[in-house]
């Protein structure tokens, strides 16, 4: 199995500063496979090369709208923003009754909702910088 981080160890990890990982976490997060275990949210050991290079592209001075288009030429991976659940090993009954899942179906439309509106949007910024 694939080792994975808490957003402390992202932090610590990767060097930078608390509110920036946290920032860019939520910002690039079509981009973060983040997997809900309980209260935390885990991140794969990528996350820190997607850091990486996003801190690096601003150093370039790059705006956050234009990473996101560099990323996706890039061929970074894009990922539903609603997280993944691990499994957990044991559900009681009393467990399930405080916890309904959701209805799959519906979190697959409205994770598809929101990529074809990220999509759109990011569309739409790329036709903008044409015309410039």
């Amino acid at each position: 199995m694939v080792r994975h981080y808490t957003q402390l160890e992202i932090i610590n990890l990767s060097k930078l500063p608390p509110t920036t990982v946290k920032r860019w976490l939520e910002y690039f997060s079509y981009f973060v496979p983040g997997t809900r275990q309980g209260d935390q949210v885990l991140y794969p050991y990528e996350t820190l090369k997607l850091l990486k290079r996003i801190s690096e592209l601003r150093m370039e001075r790059y705006h956050l709208s234009t990473i996101v288009r560099l990323l996706i030429e890039e061929g970074f991976p894009m990922y539903s923003k609603g997280e993944q659940e691990l499994p957990v090993p044991e559900r009681t009954e009393s467990r399930m009754a405080e916890a309904p899942e959701p209805d799959r179906q519906q979190q697959l439309v409205a994770s598809l909702s929101s990529l074809a509106n990220e999509l759109i949007r990011i569309a739409d910024h790329l036709n903008h910088l044409k015309v410039q």
